[in-house]
């Protein structure tokens, strides 16, 4: 297998083949990111491509999900997924395939395109949208609007293309995380992501925005603030949403279906927060600060 780059994937996609399509991010300049710093975005040939499906076929042909790794393969032109896709299909006939995107991958793809490529097996994408505060995603240079989610994620639904989200709590900083909270939730109100990863800001030494703390334009969340935002956007949902927020960087950990455990989950972190005190704050910013990644 050919990796030429971190291979970063999500936690439901842990037991799967990666399989190298894209390395790095197309993108790569949202201040909070480390994960693909010093490295150049790079296509993977078809040529690579077909020289690890045949070794994958080798040891299980019988493979059921593929993994394409790169921060936002999703983003390559309809007729490289397409290639793909029949290649995938040609040496693992029952695999289906995942990958990430982001908001801007499918600016210059149509519906029409969008269900061709959902016809072909990629039916299962995953989008760090992060926030639907415009300002947020501004500051956090996202390199996309809140409109614009919105209204790629409806050409998704209506392509038919399952998708899941990704929310990042503690990018609006001390001061507007709440506001940010509740347009996040009220932007996910108007779509219909199957699933969302709930998942909390790690400020690392060698991203941009530890230079906007330093300077002072940045105010981090205390812990207990990001519980609160936790709650505040799951008190705000209306739509079915399986929430995933295990993450173990996060202050709390849980899994729950709304609407059916929404009362219920927003009664145990409103318990968690009334109960907070400095010694459980000093603790989680210790348990965060000993992890390498956002």
């Amino acid at each position: 297998m050919h990796y030429n780059g971190p291979i970063i994937r999500p936690p439901h996609e842990a037991g799967n083949v990666m399989l190298e399509i894209t390395v790095g991010c197309t993108h790569n300049s949202c201040r909070f990111c480390t994960f693909y710093k010093g490295i150049n975005f790079q296509m993977a040939s078809l040529e690579q491509v077909e020289l690890d499906l045949r070794e994958v076929a080798s040891v299980n042909p019988n493979l059921l999900r593929i993994w394409a790794s790169g921060g936002d393969p999703f983003t390559m032109h309809t007729e490289y997924l397409e290639n793909l896709a029949k290649l995938v299909k040609k040496y693992l006939p029952k695999a289906s395939i995942g990958m990430y995107a982001r908001v801007d991958s499918t600016f210059h793809k149509s519906v029409e395109e969008l269900a061709y490529i959902r016809s072909l097996g990629i039916d299962d994408l995953v989008i760090g949208i992060e926030s639907g505060d415009d300002d947020v995603l501004k500051k956090m240079n996202k390199g996309y609007t809140a409109a614009q989610i919105i209204n790629e994620c409806k050409k998704l639904e209506a392509a038919g293309i399952v998708y899941r989200v990704i929310y990042l709590a503690g990018i609006a900083g001390h001061d507007l995380w709440r506001i940010n909270a509740i347009k996040t939730a009220n932007l996910l109100n108007q779509l219909h992501p199957v699933f969302m990863y709930m998942t909390s800001l790690t400020i690392q030494e060698d991203s941009l925005l530890y230079q906007d703390v330093l300077d002072g334009t940045f105010k981090p969340q205390e812990e207990r603030e990001v519980i609160e935002e936790f709650c505040t956007v799951i008190q705000h949902l209306k739509n079915p949403i399986e929430i995933d927020a295990r993450a173990g960087y996060n202050p709390v950990h849980f899994r729950v279906n709304l609407p059916d455990a929404k009362e219920t989950v927003v009664k145990k972190l409103n318990t968690i927060i009334k109960n907070y005190d400095k010694m459980a704050e000093r603790q989680l910013k210790s348990h965060r600060a000993s992890f390498d990644r956002v």
